[in-house]
């Protein structure tokens, strides 16, 4: 899982650095489809939601990819425990939305998806 797992210590980063949940994730494989690696990702009521990460996607594809599945887990999370859903929120907008993944010039990024503007690399919020 070395393409997954490389992916993810980036959103992991941005995820410690801005919200304090703690991704729970189970290192066995939640696909058998052997053109993805995969993990699963526990939520605090125990349910397992996968992870999933294409082989033949280039590595910084990938990082957004798995970036907008964190993401979501996140979101369902954060709405789970009563919080605002708005992981990673934008600092342009406080408290009104998230900030979206998306490639800019082939960087894995956070960006407003109000003003366009991109806010950080991911990995470095």
């Amino acid at each position: 899982m070395d393409f997954l797992q490389t992916a993810l210590q980036l959103v992991l980063r941005d995820l410690r650095s801005t919200n304090g949940i703690a991704l729970r994730l189970l290192d066995e494989p939640s696909s058998s489809d052997p053109e993805y690696e995969s993990m699963v990702m526990l939520s605090s009521s125990k349910s397992r939601t996968g992870l999933l990460a294409p082989l033949d996607m280039e590595q910084p594809e990938r990082v957004v990819h798995v970036a907008d599945q964190v993401q979501e887990f996140v979101h369902e999370e954060l709405n789970w425990l009563g919080l605002p859903v708005v992981w990673p929120e934008c600092p342009e907008h406080p408290g009104s939305h998230p900030l979206t993944p998306i490639l800019v010039a082939d960087k894995p990024s956070w960006q407003c998806p109000r003003s366009g503007h991109t806010i950080s690399a991911i990995g470095e919020l």
